[in-house]
């Protein structure tokens, strides 16, 4: 048997792995392990990617290469990759090709090491929360409650008096439903860019901050300087690993189920 050989194997995973995840570097190593991101990153697309990402996991721990382009999406995506990400034996590579923003790159900090190409960037703007709109701040709703009622003083003025002393419509309050989903949603959103936040080396205040004023911009040199990137990318490398085959073996056995008679299970019964 050659043993150089049966080497082979471990020995180019070993490869990628420190190319694909050692020491700043400009030179990336792709290899057919990869998970393509693109588009709009809600629960539905979410869980696609979730899935792919943890059939790459059950055939090797080599890395994954998750290729970010996405621009839209919701708090609640992110965060099925980003948990998925986590529970994989695999070292996930996040990498952005070109300026992203809103999703996608609140999506990047999250896998285990982040490279960028030179002419990319990362924009972290406000997720929407999937299923519950942003209510209104308190100043917004006073304006559009004003401008309404000027709207319709406009269009009654000149046309008597009954039109004029009709009651004025009460201001519809939200159900009780919607008040605990705008909870849920406040508290979901806390938590998720408390996590960014962390992920970014930054103080969740300052993130927000950062957000409220509408956004914030990192060029792919800065991204490394402030340690949210690892390093920036000027050569790609394709390796094409060999396939590694198992044999799977699975056993059924036959169980005898028995079921009481419907009399015993009767809770309305004597016994």
């Amino acid at each position: 048997m050659n043993h150089s050989l049966s080497l082979l194997p471990r020995l180019v995973l070993a490869v990628v792995a420190l190319v694909g995840l050692a020491a700043p570097a400009s030179a990336l190593t792709l290899t057919d392990r990869n998970v393509d991101l693109q588009g709009k990153l809600d629960i539905k697309s979410a869980s696609k990617i979730a899935d792919k990402l943890l059939k790459l996991d059950a055939v090797s721990d080599a890395p994954i290469f998750l290729i970010i382009g996405a621009t839209d999406g919701t708090a609640q995506g992110v965060m099925i990759v980003a948990d998925t990400v986590r529970t994989l034996a695999s070292p996930v590579v996040g990498v952005v090709m070109t300026e992203i923003h809103g999703a996608g790159a609140a999506l990047a900090p999250f896998t285990d090491r982040v490279v960028v190409f030179p002419s990319a960037g990362l924009i972290f703007t406000e997720l929407d929360y999937e299923g519950v709109k942003k209510p209104p701040e308190p100043e917004e709703a006073e304006a559009e409650d004003k401008a309404k009622d000027k709207g319709e003083s406009e269009d009654g003025a000149g046309k008597g008096d009954a039109k004029a002393a009709a009651p004025k419509a009460k201001k519809k309050e939200p159900s009780k439903r919607m008040l605990l989903l705008h909870k849920a949603r406040a508290a979901f959103l806390d938590r998720f860019y408390g996590r960014l936040a962390k992920r970014m080396f930054m103080k969740k205040a300052e993130l927000l901050a950062a957000i409220d004023e509408g956004g914030l911009l990192m060029s792919a040199q800065e991204a490394v300087s402030k340690r949210v990137a690892h390093a920036v990318v000027d050569k790609l490398v394709y390796v094409k690993l060999p396939v590694e085959k198992s044999e799977v073996k699975v056993t059924t056995t036959d169980k005898k189920v028995e079921v009481a008679p419907k009399s015993a299970l009767d809770r309305d019964g004597d016994g």
